[in-house]
């Protein structure tokens, strides 16, 4: 999990030189009738982006420039930034030699703050192939059917959760270095950070998910679950990306 790791310490660093922690993941899946579709994985930190801003043009001086007035601010948001780019890149070129995925795009918009990808599935098994590449190369977990679909029913395990995952790691490197008082800080820091599921049926309708924390939209075409893996009242009611629904 060393890659991933990186990539956390990144978010951390620039959650710390913006003041805030929150940046948010989004997982969004169109399914098509006959098992293809899309496939989109975006981290946004975009509000870690105003807050930096902000700060910059409330203290152009302390943020931009180091003793000998050299500008510094900027060099090491870029720096971070390039590190989230890589590691998104590195997840691209493996999917792209996996069977059954095409148009592999990358999400490197260093300027907006949001990285990840997208790319287009044959079929729900080349879906789970991808997602079963990406699970080990960034968080060495072994997830083997992550999303079962047949145009009637639709079923997301609870493996594959990139939250709980993202959680796991923040919670080994702290506890490592710093201690259980760290760790409280880091998961009050993070408090709204969010990792949202959107699953697209343009042409079918969603009926009854069993999962309460579902929300439909659009017609009954659109379903999100949305959960905060550091938020406590949240946790107190054990919420998982797992859903099972039928189709029609």
């Amino acid at each position: 999990m060393k890659n991933f790791k990186q990539t956390l310490l990144t978010m951390i660093a620039i959650g710390s030189l913006t003041l805030t922690g929150c940046f948010h993941i989004v997982e969004e899946v169109t399914f098509k009738k006959d098992g293809k579709g899309q496939y989109k994985m975006m981290i946004d930190m975009s509000e870690m982006k105003g807050m930096m801003d902000m700060v910059k043009g409330m203290a152009p001086d302390s943020t931009q420039t180091d003793s000998t007035g050299a500008v510094v601010g900027g060099a090491e948001q870029d720096n971070s930034m390039a590190t989230m780019g890589q590691e998104m890149s590195k997840v691209s070129t493996s999917l792209k030699n996996i069977q059954g995925i095409t148009n592999v795009v990358e999400i490197n918009d260093t300027s907006a703050f949001q990285f990840g990808y997208t790319f287009d599935f044959a079929d729900i098994a080349a879906l789970n192939r991808a997602l079963k590449v990406i699970n080990k190369e960034k968080y060495e977990s072994k997830t083997d059917e992550i999303f079962k679909f047949n145009g009637k029913t639709f079923e997301r395990s609870a493996t594959g959760d990139i939250g709980a995952e993202m959680k796991k790691a923040m919670a080994e490197n702290t506890g490592e270095e710093s201690g259980e008082e760290s760790l409280e800080m880091v998961k009050m820091f993070f408090a709204d950070m969010s990792y949202k599921q959107i699953y697209h049926f343009p042409e079918s309708q969603i009926k009854k998910p069993d999962n309460e924390m579902a929300e439909i939209s659009d017609g009954g075409h659109t379903m999100t679950i949305t959960i905060k893996p550091f938020n406590e009242e949240q946790s107190k009611k054990n919420p998982s990306i797992a859903v099972n629904t039928k189709l029609k």
